[in-house]
């Protein structure tokens, strides 16, 4: 009796019932189109109270100085080593300088490259299916929760990272289908960029072993070792970033314990889909649950939205291994952030849905075509009402990052946490109002009784108010609560300067220095100590250390050349007024530079150099001006 003959199955060919050969030409101008008219409004929005100061603004002097490139491209910021992403920020500054504008562009041509790679990447992986490709990249584009990583100017490094990372697996998929070596190791390459871009690529050759589900490809030694190259770099990396972040203080912070760290866990991975399909009351910071509080049933029910998952990714497996591979793609790359072990103080984050999302579009793109079948109205029909809805809410979404004001306003709105209400009193403060901001302050502490941050920014607001006792009280509180927190002896060595007591005010200085000997704040609250006590040698020193972080300080370059006059060494004294003039001809250095050339004995310049300071809305001494012949 003849033996049946077996037919090979490829399991990855039922992606649908259907294979669409041809990709019409108007998908991707559609997709391209769409995106950007959305983000739009970001061409006009400036930066944000929040990493934007650290990455773009003046806490940042490295952008600003193209001299010092090796440096920025070794310096970490925030914990995150990324000299890809510092790298495209300091050529958004050679461009518009403070101005924002280049910086949103960059993030949005980044994005609009992404939903072209998502396109690509769903076309190789379904065999040309562009009823698929078109599904996960429209709604990859235009999806609300992606508008935190496009429209926030920090987080460039999450755009960049994702253009190598998609990219990669577009490449490793081509080596898969072909055994090309050329795309093995042009996947390595883009792994490295995406490295550089973001720490978060560490979990790339994970995410690789999801292609290979897809692809069927069996489990075995080899494919272990296949890896073995892209996990040297990303082990590396993920390393030097563990260190950095610890510097920075952002692990660690187990408050809660274990068990409701993993709830966290669960949480995120259920959350992020409801948030998918209901993009509602969106905010940039989700708070954890108060620490005094028992965790709501939502937590609870959390791990068994997980394990309906991974049974739905068990029982397709075999048949309808397109859902397996999008479920698996999407808790792969949600595995570094979903606050099992606490970072930040966010229990979820939106830009944490970039990358994964893809898998969770890729389902809904098989489906639909399985649906639709050949009847391409039929999944139109469907598509296009979901992307009017989605397309409207993040047209609406992406005002809310228009500055500050409006981020932490909407946040407050939508989220309320004692985060939101800091970084909006920071605003009030700089607005000179100080009853609101300390207001503001107020409800943060009444959400976070050890928010010492606020704790410490509402004493600097009673100090702006001259209301030393209640600030002295605050900055007592903020060390109480973190009695490492180096801000708030710098800010007490400022009270105690304030009230003339020196001697008490530099040995806070001193100890915020042994701390943290790179603050530079506190050489410049030093050095303006040394100089009310007349110890100027001490004071240039100070300012000199503080000039190595930032060398073209134009109020730091003046102070020394003033420094230098009051000890009568008035030509060292006039090359770093020079130098201050240069940078930033500000009407008070002329005055300066003045003093300086009368003590020359040149008469003539002195004259020139108070006119200009006069000019400028300077007040002149009357008996000084009438020795220059000014009236």
């Amino acid at each position: 009796m003849a033996k049946k003959k077996k037919t090979e199955k490829h399991i990855h060919s039922k992606t649908t019932k259907v294979r669409i050969d041809r990709v019409p030409s108007w998908h991707i101008p559609l997709i391209l189109i769409i995106t950007f008219i959305i983000y739009i409004p970001a061409l006009n929005a400036g930066f944000v109270n929040w990493d934007d100061p650290d990455y773009v603004g003046e806490n940042n002097y490295l952008i600003r100085d193209m001299s010092r490139l090796p440096e920025l491209l070794t310096t970490s910021v925030q914990g995150n080593h990324h000299p890809l992403t510092m790298f495209s920020i300091a050529l958004n500054f050679a461009i518009s300088g403070d101005n924002a504008w280049s910086y949103h562009l960059f993030n949005i041509i980044f994005h609009l490259i992404n939903c072209l790679l998502v396109y690509r990447l769903a076309l190789l992986l379904t065999k040309n299916n562009s009823l698929v490709a078109l599904v996960t990249s429209l709604f990859f584009g235009i999806h609300p929760l992606h508008v935190e990583s496009v429209a926030w100017v920090s987080e460039r490094k999450d755009v960049l990272y994702a253009l190598f990372f998609i990219a990669g697996h577009i490449s490793y998929s081509k080596y898969v289908d072909s055994s090309s070596k050329k795309q093995y190791w042009l996947t390595l390459l883009f792994l490295v960029l995406s490295l550089l871009s973001k720490p978060a690529a560490v979990i790339f050759p994970v995410s690789l072993f999801c292609i290979d589900i897809f692809r069927n490809r069996q489990f075995s030694f080899k494919l272990i070792i296949e890896k073995i190259p892209f996990f040297i770099p990303a082990i590396l990396i993920g390393l030097l970033t563990i260190s950095a972040q610890k510097d920075v203080g952002a692990t660690g912070q187990e408050y809660f314990g274990l068990g409701k760290n993993i709830l966290f866990g669960f949480y995120g991975i259920m959350m992020y889909i409801v948030k998918m399909i209901l993009p509602f009351k969106l905010s940039a910071f989700y708070p954890f649950p108060p620490l005094n509080e028992k965790l709501s049933v939502v937590y609870y029910a959390a791990p068994l939205f997980t394990l309906l998952l991974a049974l739905l990714t068990y029982f397709t497996w075999k048949k309808y291994r397109f859902v397996a591979f999008g479920i698996s793609f999407y808790i792969v790359n949600l595995l570094l952030v979903l606050q099992i072990f606490s970072v930040g103080s966010a229990v979820i984050a939106e830009r944490y849905t970039y990358v994964p999302y893809i898998g969770i579009f890729f389902i809904i793109g098989c489906l639909l075509a399985r649906f639709a079948k050949t009847n391409m109205t039929k999944a139109y029909s469907i598509i296009f009402p979901v992307a009017l809805f989605f397309s409207i809410l993040s047209f609406l979404q992406v005002q809310t990052w228009k500055d500050g004001a409006t981020l932490w306003d909407s946040v407050i709105k939508n989220q309320p946490s004692s985060r939101a209400y800091s970084a909006r009193a920071t605003l009030l403060r700089k607005e000179k109002k100080y009853n609101e901001a300390i207001n503001y302050y107020t409800q943060a502490i009444k959400l976070n009784a050890i928010d010492h941050e606020s704790y410490n920014n509402r004493a600097n607001i009673y100090m702006d108010m001259n209301k030393f006792d209640s600030a002295f009280i605050d900055y007592k509180q903020a060390l109480a609560i973190k009695p490492d927190y180096y801000v708030a002896y710098d800010n007490l060595g400022g009270w105690y300067a304030r009230r003339n007591r020196y001697d008490s005010a530099l040995f806070y200085f001193n100890l915020v220095l042994k701390q943290k000997p790179d603050y530079k704040v506190t050489y410049s609250n030093r050095g303006l100590t040394f100089m009310a006590l007349k110890r100027y040698d001490e004071a240039i020193k100070d300012w000199q250390t503080f000039l190595t972080y930032e060398p073209n300080a134009p109020d730091v370059l003046n102070t020394i050349g003033l420094c230098y006059r009051m000890q009568g060494k008035n030509q060292d004294a006039l090359n770093y007024i020079n130098r201050a003039i240069q940078v930033s001809p500000e009407a008070p250095f002329f005055l300066n530079r003045s003093y300086t050339y009368s003590a020359l004995n040149n008469i003539e310049n002195a004259r020139k150099d108070a006119l200009t300071a006069k000019q400028g809305g300077v007040q002149i001494d009357a008996t000084y001006a009438a020795s220059l012949g000014i009236q």
